[in-house]
């Protein structure tokens, strides 16, 4: 297994500018460098195709956000449709010296309530979307913040139209100040609000910039289909920035939409989320060879099952395509990478997440906090110039050369890669991890799409499982196979993906499904569907 060492991760790129005038810096520089979307702006009238045009939609924001008053200092959450415009607005947010707080609009609205009550009356700015998901809540929406603001014209009486314009004054925040707030992704529990620095950002996105640089030409394409409120998609547009590398943003994921993407733009990479990966897979064997130009399969959140990295790697016709895998979290940016060549992938195991380098530093520790032997399983901890700058309502942060837990279980093998075994929250005492489970489950149940293994709140394990669209649910033969990797009687609750509890980046929220299904683990009971929460 290739380590990444040969990306000559030992010098840390530095800012060239704070990220709220960095892309002014890049349009300068690369002025026609392509920056594309598969969907229209809606909450900007003109056309955004190059840098140089994207820096004049953020002008145009920030001139907008000045004539309503916004200025530096002032916290503004944002609710918006996932789209590459809310990197925009970040953008003139932080151009203008503003703090904005990407909140994804798939959130639960008492969960939105929270972020705004622990935010301490913030402006909360608004598209079409954002204003239908919070109006039934407008009373409280209104009470919580300083003022509602509209990006898009809009009847309602409660929000202020932002459409007047005001030359601003750029007043961008320090590159060590806070730049913005994103949120964890609560598939353990409620969303936590993590502030991120334009240094932070980029030593989060360090990586991918010297990837950029060292294996990249301006013939290459970047798409990405990403929650464009996450801190990994803030820190990949100032990657693309700072090393004027095309891009192509993707804001619908159906495979009928990227299909003729990939066709129409051609892109030599492609980043997404492993469950929107799984999605894609009948691309990989579609006549037509969508994936016949991509090089690179790039996940950035949860590792990928084996089967996927497989079907997606088939269906390339470059000699050297491989998938990209990093470890890590909003709190910490990357700890770990792991290159998968097509060879490899027929031996590949997602809980091998890779080596660290590059500013990235891994230790395994006991309950204590004393290190413990090569091999032996305890608790991951990371020092990383990623690391994020605070939580919102938290406490003083430790010294950035502390280490930080991760919040998970695993292990370091004698090549230094780490193996990823478990949630702390989600381990079973007696098992080594459910997550290696899963991952034989879904290679053992090719009908599945998707397979949760969960800790009930009496320290047992229910499953709920998604088949593929078309595929009838077949509980006796998952019994089977669940018996065969230590699971015999397991409860199985069978349910259709777009049914789960899912988070802005399409991670299935375990506590939600615990909260709903814990009490619930007679094997007779139907459950009724869940509501998403994309």
């Amino acid at each position: 297994m290739p380590d990444v060492s040969a990306l000559q991760l030992g010098t840390v790129p530095q800012p060239t500018a704070p990220l709220g005038v960095l892309p002014e810096v890049a349009a300068d520089k690369h002025p026609d460098t392509p920056f594309r979307s598969d969907l229209p702006w809606r909450t900007y009238d003109g056309p955004v195709n190059t840098f140089a045009e994207f820096a004049t939609a953020i002008g145009d924001y920030a001139d907008r956000f000045w004539a309503a008053g916004i200025r530096r200092g002032d916290t503004v959450a944002v609710v918006q449709r996932n789209h590459i415009e809310v990197e925009a607005v970040m953008c003139a947010l932080g151009r203008i010296g503003a703090l904005p707080a990407l909140l994804s609009s798939g959130m639960e609205t008492g969960e939105l309530l929270e972020c705004f009550a622990r935010l301490e009356n913030p402006y909360v700015l608004v598209d079409a979307y954002g204003l239908a998901r919070l109006a039934e809540q407008r009373t409280a929406v209104q009470l919580l913040s300083r003022a509602v603001l509209a990006l898009e014209p809009t009847d309602a009486d409660w929000v202020r139209p932002v459409q007047d314009r005001a030359a601003h004054t750029a007043a961008p925040r320090d590159e060590d100040d806070w730049f913005v707030i994103t949120h964890s992704s609560g598939t353990t529990g409620a969303p936590k609000l993590a502030a991120h620095s334009t240094r932070s950002l980029f030593g989060m996105v360090a990586p991918m910039i010297i990837i950029f640089r060292d294996q990249y030409n301006q013939n290459d394409l970047n798409a990405k289909h990403l929650s464009f409120v996450h801190a990994r998609t803030c820190a990949g547009t100032l990657a693309s920035l700072e090393t004027a590398m095309p891009a192509l943003s993707i804001a619908d994921p159906s495979p009928e939409n990227v299909k003729r993407l990939l066709l129409d733009q051609r892109p030599t990479s492609i980043e997404t989320h492993p469950n929107i990966f799984i999605q894609w897979e009948q691309l990989a064997t579609d006549p037509e060879r969508p994936f016949a130009r991509v090089e690179r399969f790039i996940s950035t959140f949860d590792a990928m099952h084996p089967r996927t990295v497989r079907t997606l790697l088939a269906g390339s016709d470059q000699p050297g395509a491989h998938y990209l895998q990093a470890y890590g979290q909003t709190e910490s940016g990357p700890i770990c990478l792991r290159i998968v060549t097509r060879e490899e992938a027929a031996d590949y195991s997602p809980r091998n997440v890779g080596h660290s380098g590059g500013g990235m530093e891994v230790r395994i520790v006991d309950e204590a906090g004393e290190a413990v032997p090569e091999g032996t399983p305890g608790r991951i901890e990371t020092r990383s110039t990623g690391r994020m700058r605070g939580y919102v309502g938290g406490g003083e942060m430790p010294a950035q050369d502390a280490w930080w837990p991760m919040g998970d279980i695993g292990r370091l093998l004698p090549d230094g890669s780490l193996e990823l075994l478990d949630r702390i929250v989600e381990h079973v005492d007696g098992v080594d991890s459910l997550l290696e489970k899963e991952d034989h489950l879904l290679e053992s149940l090719p009908e599945l799409v998707e397979l949760v293994l969960i800790r009930g709140e009496d320290g047992g394990v229910f499953a709920v499982a998604c088949p593929r669209p078309g595929s009838a649910p077949d509980r006796e033969r998952f019994l089977k196979e669940a018996a065969e990797v230590g699971l015999p009687d397991i409860t199985v609750f069978f349910w259709e993906w777009e049914a789960m509890p899912v988070t802005g980046s399409y991670k299935v929220r375990r506590a939600v499904l615990r909260q709903r299904l814990g009490s619930r683990l007679d094997r007779a009971a139907v459950p009724a569907p869940l509501a998403g929460t994309r």
